[in-house]
């Protein structure tokens, strides 16, 4: 008996193939897409279909559904129960919105939940299932990074614990591999060594552990996310798969039962029709969220520099307007003496005037703003580490460093921070970039405090920045950033920004 096992993960909200930073832009790929692929496939054979996590995080449709918790089924949930998919696994984003949010979707999916080393007051919140095929039988089992905790804010955590997932994954295999044929692991986390070589990739912090996880024996396939890469290989005997974001790709694993061949696959999105039937339920919605987006909020001085964002790379080197504008509504809301911003990857920036459409397009994330009080030497550490970001390329040029792009871009994890200046020098090693550190016209001594806002992701460590996680706390402010803006915007348009080109980045 053959089946052909459906692999989804990382679709972070992308139902329709809508880009929302306009009305009408299309794009060629979605889950609307991958709808007319599990039809195709169902009637030529047996599928299993499931997801690995990060699904309801990312699009504006998402945001909205979960602002109006109370009249809104999650869209997610209701595209997955039309799809009738088998099993579902969680993601880290998936706790972005709090356990009120996240338990919802877990009730209103008809799919069981295979997560099992996470815990809500003590039980496990899913269970490693059995399932039969031809006299044959193959466990699902599920499992999450434990990392949450370095990312996510406390109260969205508060009743959870995370097992260790590799230790999970490899007791699970050993209590039921006696009892079946086949094993099926689903991981919604990374690779933390190069297929290939067995050389780390990343600071082995526990955030990914796949490449461990494939030594378990008795484990016959492992279907991974989170890294957003695109893999469909063979490792130490297993076959693994993992797809990039926002279905734009989905894997596919053909599975025969008797002889156990297994053949793992990656699939384009792009290269399947849209299936509109599966939209038609959520029109209604869909319209409300574009006519939510094209609310006015706000707007910019006429004499306020430009805050689009036209190259990624220029906006990181010398620091943006945009950035300025950003750091200057942190410090307003905190009362902080500093203020640290990221640009997240794909920022689109503000026009003249503000709408709900420029925000959630700029700012993506539900992060809250944490105040820290942070000592100079801190501080330094805390800038070398983001100088760390950038590096000298073999045409001598000052270029994005390559462990920030591959094996999953990370541009997000440089900070810029407003309320000193420094100049950071490229060609220097690693930890001996920073100089010419000043707060205030002064020199920037290693027992000096200052008060700092971060968002939530970095406050809790998030990028590797423990500096910023050990320093002490003084403020865990309870709002979402998109609300900080727009309620910014509503209290001072039109805007002037205070642009400070505090930040030289040389060699």
């Amino acid at each position: 008996m053959k089946i052909k096992i459906v692999a989804t993960t990382d679709i972070h909200g992308s139902i329709f193939p809508t880009n929302y930073t306009t009305r009408d832009q299309k794009q060629d790929y979605s889950l609307a897409h991958i709808s007319s692929a599990i039809k195709k496939f169902r009637n030529e054979g047996n599928v299993l279909l499931l997801d690995n996590g990060d699904a309801f995080q990312g699009t504006p449709l998402l945001t909205y559904a979960h602002q109006n918790i109370d009249t809104v089924m999650n869209p997610i949930a209701q595209v997955f129960n039309a799809l009738k998919y088998d099993y579902i696994n969680l993601g880290n984003h998936d706790f972005n919105y709090g356990l009120d949010v996240l338990k919802k979707f877990i009730k209103e999916n008809n799919a069981p939940l295979l997560t099992s080393n996470v815990f809500f007051d003590g039980n496990p919140v899913g269970k490693t299932q059995i399932l039969e095929y031809g006299g044959k039988r193959i466990a699902l089992i599920g499992v999450l990074t434990q990392f949450i905790p370095h990312w996510e804010r406390p109260s969205h955590l508060e009743g959870v614990t995370l097992n260790d997932a590799y230790e999970h994954m490899k007791a699970e295999v050993e209590a039921i591999r006696d009892s079946v044929d086949y094993v099926i692991g689903m991981y919604h986390g990374g690779f933390e060594k190069d297929l290939e070589t067995g050389e780390p990739t990343e600071r082995q912090t526990g955030e990914n552990e796949g490449y461990q996880m494939s030594f378990i024996e008795g484990l016959d396939i492992l279907i991974t996310g989170h890294q957003h890469r695109s893999i469909a290989t063979y490792l130490h005997g297993k076959a693994v798969t993992q797809t990039t974001l926002k279905a734009k790709e989905f894997a596919t694993i053909d599975f025969d039962l008797e002889t156990g061949e297994i053949s793992p696959m990656i699939h384009q999105t792009e290269d399947y029709p849209l299936d509109e039937e599966i939209l038609k339920p959520l029109a209604t919605l869909q319209e409300n969220v574009q006519n939510w987006l094209d609310q006015p909020i706000g707007s910019f001085s006429e004499s306020s520099p430009s805050l689009i964002i036209e190259d990624e790379f220029e906006a990181r080197i010398r620091k943006h307007p945009l950035v300025s504008f950003m750091n200057q509504v942190q410090k307003d809301r905190s009362g902080a003496q500093l203020s640290s911003v990221a640009l997240f990857n794909g920022s689109i920036g503000f026009n003249k005037s503000i709408t709900m459409r420029e925000l959630v397009g700029t700012y993506i994330y539900p992060n809250t703003l944490v105040v820290k009080r942070i000592t100079g030497s801190r501080l330094k550490k805390m800038l070398e580490y983001s100088a760390y970001f950038f590096t000298i390329d073999e045409n001598n040029q000052i270029a994005v460093s390559p462990d920030y792009v591959s094996p999953k871009p990370q541009h997000y994890n440089y900070d810029m921070v407003d309320g000193v200046s420094y100049t950071i020098h490229v060609a220097n090693p690693r930890g001996s970039r920073i100089a010419d550190l000043k707060y205030q016209g002064r020199d920037v001594e290693d027992d000096d405090t200052f008060t700092i806002v971060v968002n939530n992701y970095r406050a809790a460590g998030g990028g590797g920045y423990m500096m910023v996680a050990k320093s002490d706390l003084v403020e865990d402010i309870q709002e979402e950033m998109v609300d900080t803006l727009m309620n910014y915007f509503q209290e001072n348009s039109p805007v002037e920004v205070e642009h400070e080109d505090n930040i030289l980045v040389t060699y």
